[in-house]
């Protein structure tokens, strides 16, 4: 297993150009993502209506994604991402003149950045599956790995950039700079020659057939089912921390700027973690990975319960970006590793429409509790306690779950070492 993701870029020009589009257009996601919640937290300051808005790019996942998962294993996955993106280019620029005059509510925000995800849940299977189809098997976990690269680029990239160019022309402005971003990925695709369909004999007149067999398949493989299960607990608990940013900046005696400054430190820890994930796993095995940066995520969020200035938030978001991303990299890893190439699409449109459903669910489910129960600062230590409670109770009373997750995978490094060792 090839643990150097950058190797992979220089080896493989289709999927190295398909990367480079992916940070432009994870660029201009950003851009709004952020500019939208900040304008929601400014106008409403509740915690429940930020939350909401934020959430709402991924709820639509749990409805569209299927869709999309037929898509992807029945027609070419590139002719798919392109249809996709020509559709999000219209949306952006919608929503880009909506907001120059005057649209704030939360509630019509939130439906319109609904209706966006519905787009991008349909998309996302056939981008997804498009990958083992770029790079051969041992390029496959780097390649995923940089995705998270290419997310957390623009988490960085896209709130400065999109602090510049709110201040110089308005909140519309950045939000059309989403626009064009989608407008670049779909033209590199345009330049990938190759067939890129997975081969599936998807009927779609008969979807719910076609789903119910994936489905099946799914849960009859332990180390699907239980990296169903593993998605499921961390978006039941990560929405605290990354959807209520901007009122966690105020609580900390954070200025104007400074959700900019948390988004921007989450996803430069999770852009060194994301390049150096590979190695992690390559050297301690991947369920060891995981799950120690399950606990350091979960350590993380219940240390920013406790803080109250501003650098030790930064550096709290910093070490939270560093370990919960990475681990959905090493999640994703599995499913791609265990998900045959004809129900490929269909396999990661499940797990996309689980992360949907419980992120989009808890996001404002989190923030209603922050606000009507016991605060911002107690939801953050609640959510993180329950992560490593979860996490704790897995290894002590599941030990066999390990194998699972590294069934397939090469021997750690670490063991190799350990063995050669006692050898001599």
């Amino acid at each position: 297993m090839n643990s150097n993701p950058l190797s992979t870029l220089r080896r493989h020009p289709d999927f190295r150009r398909l990367w480079y589009s992916a940070v432009v257009s994870d660029i201009g996601t950003w851009m709004q993502a952020v500019t939208v919640t900040v304008l929601v937290a400014s106008s409403s300051k509740s915690a429940a209506s930020t939350a909401l808005v934020y959430s709402a790019l991924f709820l639509p996942q749990a409805v569209c994604a299927p869709l999309g998962g037929l898509l992807a294993d029945r027609f070419d996955r590139r002719h798919v991402a392109i249809s996709v993106l020509v559709v999000q280019t219209a949306l952006a620029a919608v929503l880009a003149l909506l907001i120059h005059r005057g649209l704030t509510a939360p509630i019509p925000l939130a439906i319109f950045v609904a209706i966006q995800g519905c787009a991008n849940a349909v998309g996302q299977p056939a981008y997804a599956a498009m990958i083992p189809l770029l790079v051969p098997r041992e390029d496959l976990f780097p390649a995923i790995s940089l995705g998270s690269v290419s997310w957390n680029a623009g988490r960085i990239l896209g709130p400065m950039i999109a602090a510049i160019t709110t201040s110089i022309w308005g909140p519309a402005a950045t939000i059309m700079g989403n626009a064009v971003s989608f407008v670049a990925m779909a033209l590199v695709m345009f330049t990938i020659h190759r067939p890129l369909k997975g081969g599936g004999d998807v009927q779609l007149r008969d979807f719910r057939r076609e789903l119910v067999t994936a489905a099946k398949m799914m849960w009859r493989s332990p180390a699907l089912r239980l990296m169903l299960f593993a998605v499921a607990i961390l978006q039941a608990t990560f929405p605290t921390m990354f959807s209520l940013v901007p009122l966690y900046s105020k609580a900390v005696g954070g200025g104007k700027s400074f959700p900019q400054v948390l988004y921007t430190a989450i996803g430069l820890g999770a852009l060194i973690a994301g390049l150096g994930v590979s190695a992690l796993s390559r050297h301690f095995g991947r369920s060891r990975s995981l799950a120690g940066l399950l606990l350091v995520g979960a350590a993380s969020m219940i240390a920013a319960s406790q803080l109250h200035d501003e650098f030790s938030a930064t550096i709290v978001a910093f070490i939270f970006g560093a370990s919960s991303v990475p681990a959905f990299v090493l999640i994703g890893g599995v499913v791609q590793r265990e998900a045959p190439e004809a129900f490929r699409g269909r396999i990661t449109s499940i797990q996309g429409a689980v992360i949907g459903f419980v992120f989009g669910v808890m996001a404002p489910f989190s923030g209603w509790l922050a606000d009507k129960f016991w605060g911002l600062r107690t939801q953050y230590l609640v959510s993180g306690a329950v992560l490593a409670a979860t996490v704790l109770l897995a290894l002590v009373s599941r030990p066999a779950l390990r194998g699972y997750i590294d069934h397939g995978d090469p021997t750690p490094l670490r063991k190799d070492l350990r063995d050669a060792r006692t050898a001599v």
